[in-house]
């Protein structure tokens, strides 16, 4: 027996495979129609559409045979796809060298009789066969042959419409999820940045015709003070969201330096942590970079750390990061005053998310963290967070290196 040789495109030649994604799917009638047109045609009793994987030549669709898959090294189809022919023929197995002792051939299903086309896509890679085989010698007439080789172009048409088909629902629902989005963020510009703003707006009006004491004066903008605060974080959000739609995925990653960015950021919040008398601590490691896209990365950090300076008084705040491996871990932690597991489960939720009022009673709109899952989803990322009530939160960043 001699295995089919393994072609120098190998490697290309799988990833034009991989990229349709149907390697272990379930069988389709389209594809099991033409097999078994083929076997008429043909007039065999086995037919098949194989894909050529790394190490094996599995089904997509099969007439005649219970077998799902053969080994590569023994398939008369791994043959196919390094001929230089058209077609590859086999008359008689028995009388060729290349098969005589084939374990297809002297085993079940006792392949004599072999005729299979490669299925080459548009981009010239032969990614498979369709075949036609029989127990005893034979061989293929000009218009059986013809016959074979327009339903290899057929079958071609079909993995190209699939996988057209699979793209286009992957658009949909990203547009889909992107209105949703989008109402949500109308939504909460109707209720939280017009409310607070109306607030404010009208202690002036009142100020202005002096009907306020000075100390409800005082004591209102306070409140209003506060409120602008949360609302000028919601802002932020929306631009920084807004821009990264408009971005999509054309964003150019770079190299960034992990404990620079962290201290640049706590150099931004220096003024709302004393406030509260927390402390923020960097343990990011000195020698840690991260290719990233530096302002989603800001981003991400900015709702994070506000976040645990929102539910911490007098305590601590900690980012750390390191690498093992190939993945970065990130943490943000805080040693405030926790979550319940019914509010942990919410954070992330589109359509039940909600603010909670921080331990200065800072307001906010509950955005934040969903719009910062997005960023990350968006750099690759994915996260998970641990909390305890009376003892703080840490939220834990994961990205591949």
């Amino acid at each position: 027996m001699v295995p089919p040789q393994i072609p120098l495109d190998d490697n290309r030649r799988l990833k034009e495979l991989y990229r349709y994604e149907v390697l272990d799917t379930s069988y389709e009638d389209e594809f099991n129609d033409v097999v078994q047109l083929a076997a008429t045609i043909c007039k065999t009793p086995i037919a098949l559409i194989s894909l050529i994987d790394a190490n094996r030549q599995w089904f997509k669709a099969r007439y005649g045979l219970d077998m799902k898959e053969f080994p590569r090294d023994i398939s008369f189809c791994g043959h196919t796809i390094t001929s230089n022919t058209a077609i590859f023929e086999i008359t008689d197995a028995t009388q060729d060298e290349r098969f005589i002792d084939n374990p297809l051939v002297i085993g079940e299903p006792y392949i004599r009789f072999y005729t299979g086309v490669p299925l080459i896509n548009s981009n010239g890679f032969k990614v498979g066969t369709i075949s036609v085989m029989d127990t005893k010698p034979g061989e293929l007439n000009e218009e059986q042959i013809f016959t074979l080789q327009t339903l290899a172009r057929q079958v071609v048409k079909l993995l190209d419409q699939n996988l057209l088909n699979k793209q286009l629902e992957q658009q949909q629902e990203k547009l889909q999820q992107q209105m949703e989005m989008q109402n949500r963020i109308l939504s909460i510009i109707a209720h939280d940045v017009r409310n607070p703003i109306g607030a404010v707006k009208s202690i002036i009006e009142l100020n202005a015709r002096k009907i306020l004491s000075q100390h409800d004066s005082v004591e209102l903008m306070n409140m209003a003070g506060k409120q602008i605060d949360g609302t000028v974080e919601l802002l932020n959000n929306l631009v920084d969201w807004g821009s990264m739609q408009m971005r999509g995925q054309g964003f150019e990653k770079e190299k960034v330096h992990m404990r620079t960015l962290v201290s640049n950021m706590f150099k931004s919040f220096e003024v709302m942590a004393s406030l509260k008398s927390n402390i923020m601590v960097n343990l990011v490691d000195e020698d840690l970079f991260i290719k990233s896209e530096i302002n989603s990365m800001r981003f991400i950090l900015r709702n994070l750390i506000s976040n645990a300076n929102k539910f911490t008084k007098e305590g601590v705040i900690t980012v750390y990061a390191h690498k093992e491996d190939k993945e970065i871990m990130l943490s943000v932690s805080d040693t405030g005053v926790g979550m319940t597991e019914e509010v942990k489960a919410k954070l992330f939720d589109g359509e039940h998310y909600q603010s909670t009022t921080g331990t200065g009673d800072e307001k906010g709109s509950g955005l934040g963290l969903i719009l910062t899952k997005d960023f990350i989803h968006m750099l690759g990322g994915s996260i998970k967070v641990e909390s305890t009530i009376d003892k703080g939160t840490s939220v834990y960043l994961y990205f591949n290196d």
